[in-house]
């Protein structure tokens, strides 16, 4: 699934460079992941091209950085976010110059893992995603980025973000 978003990463990637009427967005930075009160630390990688000015595709690559320790009765588990990936259909909803308000709905897949007196167990699912987030250029180019994303896992997360961003083309 990976090499799969990788993929279309970069042939969009290729396509923006031949169109500069596209826009293709790359942006990286900190996400907080809340999966029902174990929080997880995460590096956040994003791709996003824009088939026109309202409407695109965003895939996404989350980077677990810290181990959370959890109580299990009288056992204490080291908690970790592996990866995350996702994809997402992505809609401006108002845009000026400097200024993007936008909606994304999409799927993502995490795994984590746990480790409790040796013994090491490992556990991945996929979710339905919502977000909202807001993004703010200095300049025709280079940005920042606040976001929000609700996943319905069995106990659903809450992804908050802080990304910079670098637009290319259009």
């Amino acid at each position: 699934m990976v090499r799969s978003i990788v993929a279309a990463s970069l042939a969009a990637l290729s396509f923006a460079s031949v169109s500069q009427a596209q826009d293709f967005t790359f942006s990286g930075g900190y996400d907080r992941a809340d999966f029902d009160g174990v929080e997880f630390d995460t590096v956040v990688l994003r791709g996003r091209y824009m088939f026109n000015e309202r409407f695109g595709a965003e895939g996404q690559l989350n980077f677990g950085i810290n181990d959370e320790s959890v109580e299990l009765g009288v056992v204490t588990a080291d908690v970790s976010l592996d990866y995350g990936v996702g994809a997402f259909a992505f809609a401006n909803l108002y845009t000026n110059e400097g200024l993007n308000l936008f909606g994304r709905l999409g799927y993502v897949h995490a795994e984590l893992e746990a480790d409790a007196a040796g013994i090491t167990v490992s556990e991945d699912d996929g979710a339905f995603a919502a977000g909202v987030g807001a993004e703010f250029f200095f300049d025709d180019r280079n940005g920042v980025r606040f976001d929000y994303t609700w996943a319905d896992y069995e106990d659903s997360a809450n992804f908050y973000g802080l990304s910079y961003v670098r637009r290319f083309g259009g």
